[in-house]
């Protein structure tokens, strides 16, 4: 994946009419379907294949759920709040953990044949499934 954009960005914060050093945040610009991992540090160790097939903000897709799992392919509708490495606020449907890059791409052709699309991402669950 190429590297992303950086942008600096500068904050000026008064306590009391003391100025406080000047705060320098960079942050990378995530703009690959809404959901492309930032390529700072936060991703690290523990990630895990995962099949992506759709995001939205407002609602699961459900049809996309159901199509896969009339398929036999195990997925769940969830925020992706719960995963590091996807963008924060959208709503995924995404596969369980995959052991390889290579089972990722087999489920992905099996998706294919029943006519959904999706991507491998590289993330790990912050939070035990319910």
């Amino acid at each position: 994946m190429p590297e992303l954009p950086r942008y600096r960005l500068r904050l000026s914060i008064n306590v009391r009419n003391m100025p406080v050093p000047r705060l320098k945040i960079s942050f990378s610009l995530c703009l690959l379907l809404a959901v492309a991992p930032c390529q700072t540090g936060a991703q690290t160790g523990g990630t895990q294949p995962h099949n992506l097939y759709s995001s939205t903000r407002d609602r699961a897709d459900l049809a996309t759920m159901r199509r896969l799992l009339a398929c036999g392919i195990q997925v769940a509708a969830e925020e992706s709040n719960f995963y590091d490495g996807l963008v924060q606020g959208l709503y995924v449907v995404i596969s369980d953990p995959l052991p390889s890059a290579a089972q990722a791409a087999a489920q992905l052709e099996r998706a294919k044949a029943c006519g959904v699309t999706g991507q491998t991402r590289m993330v790990r669950r912050r939070v035990a499934p319910h």
